[in-house]
């Protein structure tokens, strides 16, 4: 990644992704919500209510993407992919590039919907994300969860 997001303000400083011994260790997903058919459940299932954010350069994305397709939810789940190449201002909706406009909220940079989310975020930018039109926030960022959803 090119940077992330400290506080809520992006930087260009790139990401700790090993440890001191070397190790590669990823940041855990900070967005864990659930969509949930209980009653009282704060994400409901509901076709037209989320969004997802992808690249098609990503395998964790990529693999939401399927599973979206596979149980037929194309027309209840838009999509917006990002830019596959990701510059110093992180992932980029962008008709250049292979990428495409964020038609959901007109942002530029994916790390604007995370502030969008969360204003103080602090953390890294990634894909997918599975985002809440209803409640304007992101529902979860870990591609295991969202295709489980």
């Amino acid at each position: 990644m090119a940077g992330r997001l400290i506080d809520g303000v992006w930087t260009r400083e790139g990401d700790i992704l090993a440890s001191e011994d070397g190790h590669y260790r990823r940041q855990e997903t900070d967005f864990r919500n659930w969509i949930s058919a209980e009653s009282g459940a704060k994400f409901a299932p509901e076709a037209g209510r989320y969004h997802l954010y992808v690249s098609y350069a990503c395998p964790w994305a990529h693999r939401t993407l399927i599973m979206r397709s596979l149980k037929g939810l194309e027309h209840a789940i838009s999509v917006s992919p990002v830019s596959p190449v990701v510059n110093l201002d992180g992932w980029e909706f962008s008709d250049a590039n292979g990428g495409f406009p964020d038609h959901l909220s007109g942002k530029e940079y994916l790390h604007e919907i995370y502030t969008r989310a969360d204003p103080t975020y602090t953390g890294r930018v990634s894909v997918p994300v599975l985002w809440g039109k209803k409640l304007n926030t992101i529902v979860s960022n870990e591609s295991a969860e969202i295709a489980r959803m």
